[in-house]
């Protein structure tokens, strides 16, 4: 009886590390501690954030917290639009020719009850790598570390929405 209590004992804090560590991989985003975190998703096994920092300046940074690939320093460019049942929000760095425009949105999905006209949400988020104003890629989130929008921005005035064919 004591070998079963001891086997549960030890798998139970197996569980609570194994929770412990797959919980801090999702909790990453690449923003310093001292910044604010206004978007942070996964992109495969990399992250995507964009920090405001304490001059309400954004800095967007690429990569692993051990090795950013990219990182860019940026005021405020964001623009938005609405959609039936939802909206999309954007924000642009630019880098010589190219642009890495971070997005958001939420949007109707498939209906759940036509008849009662109740549809799913769907939302999506992701980076535009944009070069001379052709994508070049949209890289989806694959997780979040934060809120799955665009947040907490420094007062900035609007940009004029780009869609993208």
């Amino acid at each position: 009886m004591k070998h079963l209590r001891l086997y549960g004992q030890s798998k139970l804090i197996g569980l609570l590390l194994l929770l412990c560590l797959s919980s801090s991989l999702y909790a990453e985003n690449v923003c310093h501690k001292q910044e604010t975190i206004s978007f942070s998703c996964h992109i495969k096994s990399k992250a995507v954030s964009v920090c405001v920092s304490a001059q309400d300046t954004l800095i967007y940074r690429f990569g692993k917290p051990e090795q950013i690939e990219l990182e860019l320093h940026a005021p405020v460019q964001f623009s938005s639009t609405a959609y039936s049942g939802g909206g999309e929000g954007r924000l642009r760095f630019s880098n010589g020719r190219y642009d890495y425009i971070v997005y958001s949105g939420i949007s109707n999905g498939e209906w759940i009850d036509a008849e009662a006209g109740v549809r799913e949400k769907r939302e999506f988020a992701g980076i535009y790598v944009v070069k001379d104003k052709q994508v070049l890629a949209d890289l989806k989130c694959t997780d979040y570390a934060d809120k799955h929008y665009i947040h907490d921005l420094p007062a900035h005035e609007q940009e004029p929405f780009v869609y993208f064919d």
